[in-house]
């Protein structure tokens, strides 16, 4: 006789949500709930997932539909559980740190903050020596924009510049009160306009994808 397969699930991420409060919180999702948190799942095979674009899209799109409803901690794209039974285990177990987690980014977003130089200059008319002096003093200006947003943010974190985007001076990703976004930006907007040699592009508020890393296994 054949076995009937299991039916494993896909964790998404893991919100803030009472019970009886409704059973999902993002199209094609449901949840798995345990007190006051829930587990955004949706129907997976048990088995590795290829993380192409078309799966990037959609877990993204899931933790964007969420937030915009409530609190959610990320998981990592493509993070599968057995069963029903097992994302339960693992949720009590680690139910203590996912409730002082999620009070910590609760009512906040995500800022994700790029600073690149500004277009216009000829770098044909720049020699060796001269483009590194420029690019500390580069590095220098827009360290001293990132101490005044830090300022206004309830954590930072610098995250690294790809070796191959040449324009790409700094980045980094902010946690914003969601309540004091506008506040935020307008802020961005004025060191923008003040450090003329750099430009700075924020996208958000977005789940809060760097500031949450799970564990699992072990």
């Amino acid at each position: 006789m054949a076995q009937t397969p299991v039916r494993a699930l896909r964790l998404y991420g893991v919100a803030a949500h009472e019970p009886h409060a409704g059973e999902s919180l993002a199209d094609r999702t449901s949840l798995v709930q345990l007190r006051s948190l829930a587990a955004v799942v949706g129907p997976s095979k048990y088995s590795r997932v290829v993380l192409d674009e078309k799966e990037l899209d959609e877990y993204t799109r899931v933790l964007e539909e969420v937030h915009s409803n409530t609190a959610v901690l990320p998981a990592p794209p493509g993070t599968i559980f057995k069963s029903k039974e097992n994302l339960l285990r693992w949720l009590e177990l680690h139910y203590f740190t996912l409730t002082q987690t999620m009070s910590a980014i609760e009512g906040h977003g995500q800022a994700r903050l790029t600073v690149t130089k500004t277009v216009g200059v000829d770098p044909s008319n720049v020699t060796g020596a001269e483009a590194k002096e420029s690019a500390k003093q580069l590095i220098a200006t827009a360290s001293q924009s990132m101490r005044v947003l830090r300022g206004q943010a309830a954590a930072t974190i610098t995250l690294p510049v790809p070796e191959d985007e040449t324009a790409v001076i700094a980045q980094a990703s902010f946690l914003v009160e969601l309540d004091r976004w506008q506040q935020f930006a307008d802020m961005v907007e004025k060191e923008d306009q003040r450090q003329t040699a750099i430009d700075f592009q924020l996208s958000g508020p977005w789940p809060p994808y760097d500031f949450v890393k799970m564990q699992f296994g072990g």
